[in-house]
């Protein structure tokens, strides 16, 4: 969820070859964002972002504590005085926050 509005990964097996892409979906309506090309690997939360500004959406970005990548702030789990990605986020974190 990013602004109110559900997005998802959808990713493409192609007949006769072994490679994947993935396409970003806007869940309501089906409309994909990366109509220009697809992305080869399973696309990080920094090239989620950089997608959804090219279409007019604020997607904030924060940095997650543990592994220090980028994480979409709209997924992100708040844990003591930082943020946790989907990357690194266990149920067990949400006892010791």
């Amino acid at each position: 969820m990013v602004d109110g509005e559900r997005y998802c990964i959808r990713e493409l097996h192609w007949s006769g070859i072994d490679g994947r892409s993935y396409d970003l979906v806007r869940c309501n309506g089906n409309e994909v964002l990366t109509e220009d090309e697809s992305f080869d690997n399973r696309p990080t939360d920094a090239q989620i972002a950089v997608v959804l500004e090219e279409h007019g959406i604020d997607a904030e970005l924060e940095t997650c504590k543990m592994c220090r990548k980028e994480i979409l702030l709209a997924t992100a789990h708040r844990h003591d005085n930082g943020w946790v990605g989907t990357c690194c986020w266990d149920e067990r974190l949400r006892m010791t926050a």
